[in-house]
């Protein structure tokens, strides 16, 4: 099983997405809020070098990004392996 972590904010409706597409896929992940953070900016960005914004998804301590590189995974069919789902 995968170690999946995701850093969001409540409010975020990036975050809300991303959420229930890893809900959809029926894997278990951990959320990290940000919300009270002096600088979230800067905490993602220490996480994957460019990344200034939630959510930020990391797997098996990879970063790969936000809801777009989701959304941009499950289109080419690489989402379901890079969350270990068969």
């Amino acid at each position: 099983m995968k170690k999946i972590v995701m850093y969001r904010t409540r409010s975020c409706p990036f975050c809300v997405a991303a959420e229930r597409l890893l809900l959809h896929k029926g894997v278990t992940f951990d959320q990290v809020y940000l919300d009270d953070h002096p600088d979230r900016r800067s905490f993602t960005a220490g996480i994957l070098p460019g990344h200034y914004s939630v959510p930020l998804v990391v797997i098996d301590e990879e970063p790969i990004g936000g809801f777009d590189t989701m959304q941009e995974l499950e289109s080419r069919g690489a989402l379901d392996p890079a969350l270990g789902v068969s």
